[in-house]
């Protein structure tokens, strides 16, 4: 049972897909100001405590950053 999450407008249901993109898109805007991948957001970046940072993600792909660069590494080598 989702206890949490989002949902597309009033009246619907809570779902995996809208909860995904939701916090995908929070990511991005609370990395949109980094200089270099690995810098840490500024605090006014943060709603919040700053244990409300999600981990960045790429935005073409909506993966972590890190799983990115390991299918990048992966699929180069081919």
């Amino acid at each position: 049972v989702l206890e949490g999450g989002f949902k597309d407008k009033p009246g619907k249901h809570r779902d995996y897909y809208h909860t995904c993109y939701c916090l995908s898109g929070l990511s991005v805007c609370q990395h949109s100001e980094s200089k270099a991948v690995g810098d840490s957001p500024k605090p006014t970046s943060v709603l919040g405590p700053f244990s409300n940072l999600l981990e960045p993600i790429h935005p073409l792909f909506n993966v972590i950053l890190d799983r990115y660069y390991e299918a990048h590494d992966f699929f180069s080598r081919m």
